[in-house]
């Protein structure tokens, strides 16, 4: 594979600004991903940590989740394919209409079904993120949110240092950055296919609709990507 041409395109157009900021994202996210394979071994053990894994269960079993700025994520393996092992599910928590729910000291943590479904992220067996997609409604219950509310979620997320799982929170928090406009293609795929059925609440229901949007995805190509335009604007900006 290579490099994304929908980010590359983005990059292009974005200010030097907005540039800085996703490249200081993306190299976190290299860092804590080199340091959590030097440490654990791969990003798939630091959650696993060992056990054997069984399909459908959650690693780590209670999921990783920053209450102060509900996001929550968790690792599993159940899909057959070429190239994945496993993949993550993202979340964020807040109500119907895409608004943070702040926790009270002493009440439950949140219901079953609060937590929103963002997008969920393909890995190798080397832990190599490998694809983003979408999954239907019925697969993770939560509210659901059209594309625009959704991506407005996917802003704010943001995992914060949990103990122990130092590491894959940064990898994670700094990729969710850089494939940002990305993201927002796979939502807006996702909604249009769903915009075909004429009755949106069956077609939230339909088993037969499982995975909504995929786009695979070269994470090394593409942080490769981002770090040539940083270099050819510093040469522009030299020539000028």
């Amino acid at each position: 594979m290579t490099a994304s041409t929908h980010l590359r395109r983005n990059w292009r157009a974005a200010s030097d600004t907005q540039i800085a900021r996703v490249l200081r994202s993306a190299r976190a996210s290299v860092l804590a991903f080199v340091t959590v394979t030097a440490e654990r071994g791969s990003l798939i053990q630091s959650w696993i940590a060992n056990r054997e894994v069984l399909e459908f269960e959650h690693y780590p079993p209670d999921d990783l989740v920053d209450t102060q700025r509900g996001s929550q994520f968790y690792y599993h393996s159940h899909r057959d394919g070429d190239q994945e092992h496993g993949h993550l599910h993202l979340f964020w928590h807040g109500t119907a209409t895409g608004r943070r729910r702040y926790l009270k000291p002493g009440k439950p943590r949140w219901n079953r079904t609060e937590p929103t479904h963002l997008f969920a992220i393909s890995l190798d067996a080397r832990g190599l993120p490998v694809g983003l997609f979408t999954v239907n409604q019925w697969v993770t219950d939560g509210h659901w949110l059209d594309a625009a509310t959704t991506m407005a979620c996917v802003d704010r997320f943001a995992m914060g240092e949990i103990e122990g799982h130092e590491q894959s929170c940064r990898w994670l928090t700094g990729f969710v950055r850089l494939y940002r406009p990305l993201i927002h293609e796979l939502l807006v795929q996702r909604d249009k296919r769903l915009a075909r059925r004429s009755n949106l609440a069956q077609a939230l229901q339909d088993r037969d609709l499982e995975v909504l949007s995929l786009i695979p995805i070269d994470w090394i190509a593409d942080t490769d990507a981002l770090e040539a335009e940083s270099v050819r604007r510093q040469l522009t900006r030299q020539r000028g």
